[in-house]
């Protein structure tokens, strides 16, 4: 990580920069290669004060703190510097994408159903406007089953969707709601 040390009425000594490297090398491991570093010593009175400022992705982070000696303030401000670091790092991971309720992506017929008029094809692919489709594998059952079976399948495989064709070979549809009710779509 790129480093600046700056000193504000005070001589920054070998044993201040073996401690910023060492707490900015831990900052590092946790936010990447591309961050930098501002580290700014100030005394003000019988306050030592130590700053320290990160930068990274799009992210600034700033820990300040006061103590009567340098070295301690520099540690606490790392300290300080370094939970701020893995808040955001921890918000990053669990920030998670909201999916469209599916009414808004699919323009609805009278039936329910939908329009063939958003589907076109265009150089031999399937194409929509207003509809996005994705291949599965994973949620379509490569076998006959039994609606039992089907149940423990789409439930081992995490899936809210589940295809899959019963023993007298008739297409089903599960659908599993996140509040525990199952339902059975059956394919005409």
């Amino acid at each position: 990580m790129e480093s600046e040390l700056t000193g504000r009425k005070v001589k920054i000594s070998k044993q201040l920069q073996t401690i910023a490297d060492e707490g900015l090398s831990r900052i590092e491991k946790i936010v990447g290669r591309g961050a930098s570093a501002h580290i700014i010593f100030s005394s003000q009175k019988h306050a030592q004060i130590a700053e320290v400022t990160v930068n990274a992705r799009h992210h600034t982070v700033v820990g300040l703190a006061e103590a009567p000696d340098i070295a301690v303030a520099l540690r606490t401000a790392l300290e300080k510097t370094e939970k701020q670091v893995l808040r955001w790092k921890k918000s990053l991971v669990e920030k998670k994408r909201q999916s469209k309720p599916i009414s808004s992506v699919l323009s609805a017929t009278p039936e329910g159903g939908v329009s063939r008029s958003n589907i076109g094809v265009s150089n031999g692919k399937a194409k929509s406007s207003g509809l996005h489709i994705v291949p599965a594998p994973e949620a379509m059952a490569e076998e006959p089953m039994t609606l039992e079976e089907a149940v423990k399948e789409a439930e081992s495989r995490n899936q809210q969707v589940f295809v899959f064709r019963d023993l007298a070979g008739h297409i089903k549809v599960l659908h599993c709601a996140g509040d525990g009710l199952v339902r059975l779509i059956e394919v005409e």
